[in-house]
């Protein structure tokens, strides 16, 4: 039984309903800047969920007359929005944190404060948890999310730490907390982000991966060498487009039925491996000037 990422959405939304209540409370209750940080943090959350919702549903979607190759980088495009969003949260909350602690302010912080804050910090334990065993690590949606809510554990940590350090007198805590919040933030902006942007600009895997793509491609019987291997990250899947040689004066049935081989190969050798495209080539007089398998211009096709 597959993952269902559909579900994991409409859980993040459901835990985040619960987050700002929480957080809008304490917010209301302490003035807290630091717990201001993380409200608004999950309000960006619900909005990024709902990118992440409607990413997901719009990528399963299948090919159509307007996207032949399907909607799969709706989910990498819904995961940049949400790493957007955490960037200019983490600008502002910076921002804010610096003027309150030039400023100074005292804070009016109880047990009830701190209980709402902890409940929090459990909440999002609860959910990485579930994203972890229930969804797909390898869509870029999830894995936004997922990087988000961990992210949010430390938050919401900080936060509580600060609020009982207020409560204590030392009310520079809260400003303190609320900035490296705002760090973390960026921080998962970065990481996540440059994930989901490889998929948007068809980042290639590692070159390691395509050299073992290359050795098992040279495994099947009837290939004399290959060149030209293009591969591209799409939705935590690879797609490879590769230049294949065979005897001349084999017949097309012939070299059809060995490509076929050669992607079954690698899909099953390989679980990242979505998509393989195998251009037959005589290896003849034609293609002498063409890389062969061991040259150092085997995987350039450029």
């Amino acid at each position: 039984m597959g993952k269902d990422d559909l579900a994991a959405a409409k859980m993040i939304l459901g835990a985040n309903i619960f987050l700002i209540g929480s957080k809008l409370a304490v917010a209301l209750l302490t003035g807290s800047i630091g717990v201001v940080a993380v409200l608004v943090d999950s309000c960006f959350d619900m909005l990024g969920g709902l990118f992440a919702y409607f990413g997901i549903k719009k990528g399963r979607e299948p090919a159509d007359a307007d996207h032949h190759f399907g909607h799969r980088k709706y989910e990498a495009l819904s995961s940049s929005a949400q790493i957007a969003l955490i960037a200019i949260t983490a600008i502002l909350i910076l921002l804010e944190a610096a003027k309150r602690l030039i400023e100074g302010r005292i804070l009016q912080v109880n047990e009830i404060d701190l209980a709402l804050m902890l409940a929090t910090v459990l909440a999002d334990f609860a959910l990485v948890h579930y994203l972890r065993k229930a969804a797909d690590q390898k869509n870029p949606a999830i894995l936004a999310a997922i990087g988000n809510y961990t992210s949010d554990i430390m938050q919401n940590s900080l936060v509580f730490f600060g609020l009982l350090a207020s409560m204590s007198g030392f009310y520079a805590a809260d400003p303190i907390a609320a900035a490296i919040v705002a760090a973390l933030m960026l921080r998962v902006a970065f990481r996540v982000g440059k994930e989901a942007i490889g998929d948007l600009t068809d980042q290639s895997p590692p070159f390691e991966s395509l050299e073992a793509y290359g050795k098992e491609i040279m495994k099947v019987k009837g290939v004399r060498s290959f060149h030209r291997m293009r591969a591209r990250k799409s939705s935590g899947k690879v797609r490879i487009d590769v230049h294949v040689q065979f005897p001349p004066k084999i017949s097309i049935a012939s070299a059809h039925s060995i490509s076929r081989k050669v992607k079954s190969r690698l899909m099953e050798r390989f679980p990242e491996v979505a998509e393989v495209l195998v251009h037959a080539e005589p290896d003849d007089k034609w293609q002498k000037n063409e890389p062969k398998y061991g040259d150092k211009n085997t995987y350039k096709h450029f």
